[in-house]
């Protein structure tokens, strides 16, 4: 249950699992009146350029916009946000508890020292501003003395360097699909400037925004350390073009959601066989040099990128290898700089994705700290706001889910008793985490006394290197289960490796959870938009390949794998027929996962529904609709909608309430009406 998000800088793509750390308009559309022909008449509300007081409604004709209208048109985005919803206003208001801790002089302890020193680092602008680019000018420096393959591969293999800079591929800890429960090494291809591999072919008008703002803001970082403006962008059209090299051998983000995915990247070597892969480009070097040479296996989720990147390892293209490998450091080490970089870069993230002005600097320094000392971070706001009495009230729930799914799923009509008897297991096997976990990484190693902010995050990016090599072979610790996501945040997951759902203490607050909630609304929230959408993934179309152990094993028997993708399949094909904005569709086999999810969460509500007399069923289907108001700038619709997994947040209550009866008579939908799905014609998985 993620929320949207749309990223402009970029992070690294890692394998990674918990325990084991490292790798892991319809503006009227821009274009003019939105269209319907093709598709459902839905209007994309969340972009509020598209409603008016005087906009009708109705729950016959589009139910989200029936429940949302007037809080759209009473909220805007604040300064710095691509969206506002509430899954934000809930995150804000933990940010604000997160702030007063940050300078909270009277709390005692490793951590509280340690993320308030860090904090302060960050909001000392002064410092900033005296050391201006000096703290990076060493790498860039050392970056721009590349000459050859032989001075590329120095830099790449150097123990005391390599771990800042990007290196091609990404080598780290995590976690297998044969044994979920042993950490084994990683390595995986780079993370794209572009994000998605298929935009070096064909450039969508998202490609264009993550272009342009990256050759902009490169090119001011590249001016502020000397480089003259026409070599700068020159270097940056010299990495685009190592990387659109690179791109035929990096997975789509299509190819990503497809169903052989996870079969596609679960290859299994020695070292010596992954070694093998890269016969010029020194990956055993790399691999050694940063302490990943160890006994046990590899598992390498393209191993046919080596023989693109060794053809592209040469001489000739040094210059434009080195040009990736400088490109990439500036821009990671843009939010480290002077206020004037900061204000750059909020500049340019205004200009090409509508975002306007900037977050007030405690909120920017806060969710810093939050990502680069999560443990500490935790630790410190549990000990102040977590509460015992919560986390049972939330695994009590949890299990009273379960206890629903394993009604639905004994009393599948199309699954044969075998494939129900695994599903089953599966579910029973479900591990239950809820709030917070009880056991932290151990952080009193760390110390950032005496630290510039580029010193200290040096240090931490170090530290993290250091603690993530230590787990190869290890067993995964299951008990920190929040390792390498932050619970602090308003959200939820499902684990396939470990096979638990995880409820943080981060969606533990209002709209979504509170001490008088009715049951409708316990119901349409917990059970409907939160738990029970979780343990859906657990049988989606990349769940149902993992089994109750975590591994990747095919449990079904053929005849059910078949009937299982025609209903998918049928999913993907109504949700290809939606235009989603101006002439753009849904792309279905990018968002069934979480489509069914929501569907399945649904269903699994109104059958716990069934069993309370006199339940309010307009006040249900309201809440569950509620959850999902949000306002949004295009650029962040157009990015949820080519490259995430998620539908657009109006798409996520309209199609799931079309799915059911108990919608259809508490509205007197029929036929005709735009809500309206002919039973043969619903989306029923589970």
């Amino acid at each position: 249950m993620n929320k949207k998000i749309i990223a402009f800088v970029l992070s690294l793509a890692l394998l990674a699992t918990s325990g084991c750390a490292g790798v892991q308009i319809n503006i009227k559309d821009k274009n003019g009146s939105p269209e319907t022909g093709g598709g459902k008449p839905w209007i994309d509300s969340e972009l509020k350029e598209n409603i008016s007081e005087d906009t009708p409604t109705d729950p016959k004709d589009d139910f989200y916009l029936y429940v949302n209208k007037d809080w759209i048109l009473a909220n805007e985005i604040p300064a710095g946000y691509p969206i506002w919803t509430h899954f934000d206003e809930r995150d804000l208001e933990v940010k604000d508890q997160c702030i007063k801790l940050l300078s909270d002089d009277s709390l005692k302890g490793h951590d509280a020292k340690l993320i308030r020193t860090y904090n302060d680092l960050i909001l000392d602008w002064d410092a900033r501003n005296a050391a201006g680019v000096s703290g990076i000018k060493d790498m860039y420096e050392d970056i721009l003395a590349v000459k050859d393959i032989k001075d590329l591969t120095g830099l790449l293999t150097d123990q005391e360097r390599s771990y800042m800079l990007f290196s091609f591929a990404d080598i780290g800890t995590t976690v297998g699909l044969n044994d979920p429960d042993t950490c084994m090494a990683g390595v995986v291809t780079p993370s794209l400037i572009l994000r998605d591999s298929a935009e070096y072919k064909n450039r969508t008008e998202l490609g264009d925004m993550y272009y342009g703002y990256n050759k902009e803001m490169f090119t001011y970082l590249a001016q502020k350390m000397g480089m003259s403006r026409e070599d700068a962008e020159k270097c940056f059209e010299n990495a685009i073009e190592i990387e659109t090299a690179l791109s035929d051998n990096i997975y789509t983000l299509r190819e990503q959601n497809s169903a052989d995915y996870l079969d596609r990247i679960n290859n299994e070597m020695s070292l010596a066989e992954t070694v093998a892969l890269a016969k010029v480009f020194p990956l055993g070097e790399m691999i050694a040099s940063r302490g990943y040479d160890y006994d046990g296996p590899f598992i390498v989720n393209r191993p046919d990128y080596f023989k693109k990147l060794d053809e592209l390892y040469t001489d000739e293209n040094a210059e434009g290898l080195r040009d990736l490998v400088l490109v990439r450091y500036l821009l990671n080490s843009s939010g480290d700089l002077d206020k004037e970089t900061y204000d750059k870069g909020n500049e340019l993230v205004s200009s090409y994705f509508g975002i306007s002005g900037a977050m007030p600097d405690d909120e920017m320094a806060c969710s810093r700290v939050r990502s680069m000392l999560p443990a500490s971070m935790q630790k410190v706001y549990i000990s102040k706001y977590g509460s015992d009495e919560d986390k049972q009230k939330m695994t009590d729930l949890c299990q009273e889910v379960i206890d629903t799914y394993r009604e639905m799923l004994s009393e599948n009509e199309w699954a044969s008793d075998e494939v129900k008897a695994q599903a089953i297991e599966k579910l029973d096997r479900i591990t239950i985490h809820a709030a917070y976990p009880d056991k932290f990484r151990d952080t009193s190693d760390i110390d950032l006394a005496g630290c510039s902010l580029i010193e200290a995050n040096r240090k931490l990016a170090r530290i993290e290197k250091e603690h993530d090599r230590k787990l190869l072979g290890m067993k995964k610790d299951k008990e920190m289960w929040a390792e390498g996501f932050d619970i602090l945040s308003c959200n939820a997951f499902y684990d396939p490796n470990d096979n638990t759902i995880n409820m943080t203490i981060g969606m533990m607050g209002e709209p979504f959870y509170y001490s008088d909630m009715s049951t409708e609304e316990l119901y349409a929230s917990i059970v409907g938009f939160w738990v029970g959408h979780e343990i859906s993934h657990a049988f989606d179309s990349s769940g149902s390949q993992i089994d109750a152990q975590g591994r990747l094993r095919d449990w079904w028997t053929p005849e059910d794998k078949e009937e299982f993708n025609r209903r998918i399949t049928k999913v993907d094909d109504y949700l290809d027929g939606i235009i989603a904005f101006g002439d753009k569709h849904f792309i279905g086999s990018n968002i069934d996962t979480e489509m069914v999810a929501d569907i399945t969460g649904v269903q699994c509500a109104l059958r716990m529904a069934s069993k309370v007399e006199g339940f309010d069923y307009d006040r249900f289907f309201v809440k569950n609709a509620e959850l999902y108001a949000g306002v949004s700038t295009y650029s962040s619709e157009l990015s949820v909608l080519l490259q995430d997994s998620h539908p657009l947040d109006y798409s996520r209550v309209n199609v799931p309430m079309q799915q059911f009866e108990e919608f259809y008579e508490t509205y007197d939908i029929k036929e005709g009406d735009n809500m309206y799905l002919a039973p043969e014609d619903r989306l029923l998985v589970w």
